[in-house]
């Protein structure tokens, strides 16, 4: 956003609003709030990307290398693939150099052992003329 300090010093030092918002390239409404009492320093919002933070990084630590359309499509993101993209580009580093974790479960706790099958009914199928 706008330089916040910048535009109290030049309100103090006598500028109008009109001609600070002129020489900024800001609104005088931006400057007004820059000037309000308690205003911060900076401007800050947060962006739609961080409250699907935790769903990313969850689909990130199975599949590092997914493609951002895919985990958009995992994450049910319905906003700017920009913001998607930048969220993604943050995170993945910490998921590429990761090790996998081969020994997440022992191999006693895996058992082995016959499948069995019986019988499978799909129902019936009838064709009425068929013309080759």
């Amino acid at each position: 956003m706008h330089d916040r300090p910048r535009i109290r010093v030049l309100r103090v030092a006598g500028s109008p609003l009109k001609g600070i918002a002129r020489d900024l390239g800001a609104s005088r409404n931006a400057v007004r709030r820059a000037l309000a009492p308690g205003a911060r320093d900076s401007y800050w919002r947060a962006s739609d990307a961080e409250a699907f933070e935790p769903a990313v990084r969850d689909v990130l630590a199975d599949y590092p290398g997914m493609p951002v359309s895919d985990i958009a499509v995992m994450v049910d993101w319905r906003r700017s693939r920009r913001a998607l993209s930048d969220l993604v580009a943050r995170l993945r580093p910490e998921f590429r150099t990761a090790a996998p974790n081969l020994s997440a479960r022992p191999a006693e706790s895996i058992r082995t052992g016959t499948i069995k099958a019986g019988e499978a009914s799909f129902g019936v199928l009838s064709l009425g003329e068929v013309a080759l």
